[in-house]
């Protein structure tokens, strides 16, 4: 199969010449905060903490965190094609691909509406992050599932939809067929869950926790590129939604990598990670609620003598107060993972629940600042290679100013 690079590079062959008229839009965020981080160490340094900032003194800090922008060329009412990348000068590349894709969606008068799109793209799974970049609306930092999401899950591949459109509401039903996600559920497993918006780039290596590296006799720091394919065998999803005209709406997904857990190639082994995926919306007057569920699995079996089998579940709940210039929100969750491997498996397993209170104000168009406060108890054993205590209560003040252009 091809590369990543390569099958980006082949889907957007199909866009016709200069000849076409094109409609051409560019937006994007820039992104600064000040934030008071706890005195857990942050997960992209190879720590076991949960959130997205840590420093061993916990003290106060700022920075610019990043710049994201999209281009969009409507090459004719029916075909689209977008690309989203990321300036980031703290973490990974200074410059990676986020997203880029094409899709064909036929012009319809009729209830029924058909697209196909394909490129590498983020799966029609989140509630909360449908902005540029996977950047969530009502918070600055998205839930365990859909921080998890941005980190692990990319959908490099086609996928199609249809819409039955009707007065009482729009059911949609979408299907997908991708490749190059054989890692995902690899740090699921060996990290558990993160709270936190900085998703992984397509091309960026990501930090290992340096505990695992450990506990297999590696020797830290060690990084993954996250997007491979070396299995020639195709995932799927399949996402059923019914959205009732203003308020609300469900959707559940399927999702299934479909990676051959015995498949490796040199160091590389692969992660089969399927799960289910609950989501619910509604809409009571100027109040918004979200909720989300996922549960399921992720298994390696390298050798006889070297498996791993995680079972993982998380759920949230959202609620939103729209004031015009000003949005409050806050989400309370919880997470879990259970882990089955030959030695001390329990020390990969873990619980943890967390809650985040958000206000954001919008004085300008083009200007919107946030304050958030998020906290989170979680306790693993693993932290114990490191000299850490197992569980840790983590604490973590933000305040953004994010500009809109």
């Amino acid at each position: 199969m091809k590369n990543p690079r390569e099958a980006l590079v082949a889907a957007l062959l199909v866009l016709p010449g200069p000849a076409v008229a094109a409609d051409v839009s560019f937006n994007g965020i820039l992104d600064a905060r000040f934030f008071v981080p706890p005195a857990d160490g942050s997960y992209l340094v190879g720590d076991l903490g949960k959130l997205r900032f840590g420093y061993d003194n916990g003290s106060a800090s700022a920075q610019f965190v990043q710049a994201l922008g999209q281009g969009q060329v409507l090459v004719t009412p029916e075909l689209l094609a977008s690309a989203t990348a990321r300036f980031d000068p703290n973490y990974g590349p200074a410059v990676d691909l986020l997203e880029a894709w094409v899709r064909y969606r036929r012009v319809s008068t009729s209830p029924w509406r058909w697209s196909i799109k394909a490129g590498a793209f983020f799966p029609p799974i989140s509630l909360e992050n449908d902005e540029i970049g996977w950047t969530s609306f009502w918070t600055l930092t998205p839930s365990a599932i859909n921080s998890w999401l941005g980190s692990e899950i990319r959908i490099i591949g086609t996928e199609g939809t249809l819409e039955w459109r009707r007065n009482a509401g729009t059911v949609t039903i979408i299907g997908s067929i991708f490749a190059w996600n054989e890692n995902a559920g690899e740090l699921l497993a060996d990290r558990g869950w993160n709270l936190d918006d900085r998703v992984t780039g397509l091309y960026e290596q990501t930090r290992l926790p340096d505990a695992t590296v450990i506990l297999s006799g590696g020797t830290p720091p060690a990084k993954e590129h996250l997007f491979k394919q070396f299995d020639d065998r195709a995932g799927w999803y399949l996402d059923l939604s019914w959205e009732p005209e203003g308020i609300g709406g469900f959707e559940v997904m399927r999702y299934d990598n479909d990676a051959d857990p015995k498949a490796r190639r040199h160091d590389d082994v692969a992660w089969h990670t399927s799960f289910w995926d609950f989501g619910l919306q509604k809409q009571i007057g100027s109040i918004t609620l979200l909720s989300q569920a996922l549960l399921g699995s992720t298994v390696t079996k390298p050798s006889s003598q070297s498996q791993l089998n995680t079972n993982f579940r998380s759920v949230y709940g959202l609620a939103g107060w729209d004031l015009d210039k000003w949005w409050l929100a806050a989400r309370i969750e919880w997470f879990q993972t259970r882990t089955r491997a030959p030695g001390p498996s329990a020390l990969l397993s873990e619980d943890g629940h967390a809650g985040t209170l958000s206000a954001s104000w919008l004085p300008v168009k083009w200007l919107r600042v946030t304050g958030e406060f998020l906290i989170s108890d979680s306790t693993r054993s693993e932290r114990a290679a490191t000299g850490d205590a197992p569980r840790q209560i983590e604490k973590q003040f933000q305040l953004a100013a994010r500009i809109y252009f």
